[in-house]
């Protein structure tokens, strides 16, 4: 039996559609481990307390956190954020899973 390995015609893509390939996924490993790790609450706490220490300690660069102070959960995901662990960081940011749908559509609630 002879497999044919199947090839993804980017270019059929919708619009807006974002691949998290393995290059996307290595670029973004430490923000998403970052968003991941949002699930302890004291990671929550430390978040509320200093954000921006706990990006220190994460590693998070400076282009991630330029987006992560703007809510740009889009430009996050472009970046290679996985969006399901993102969400954590968009809620602490006052984001619901509509928010943050919506925000990267480009529309409000």
């Amino acid at each position: 039996m002879v497999r044919r390995m199947r090839e993804l015609d980017i270019s059929r893509l919708p619009e807006g559609t974002y691949l998290n390939t393995g290059a996307a996924a290595q670029s973004g490993y430490k923000l998403n481990r970052f968003c991941y790790d949002l699930k302890d609450p004291a990671n929550r706490e430390a978040w509320v307390a200093d954000s921006e220490a706990l990006m220190d300690r994460y590693g998070i660069v400076e282009e991630d956190r330029v987006l992560i102070r703007a809510h740009d959960w889009l430009g996050l995901v472009q970046r290679g954020a996985n969006v399901f662990p993102l969400l954590r960081l968009s809620q602490l940011c006052g984001f619901g899973l509509a928010g943050t749908g919506a925000q990267m559509r480009g529309q409000t609630l």
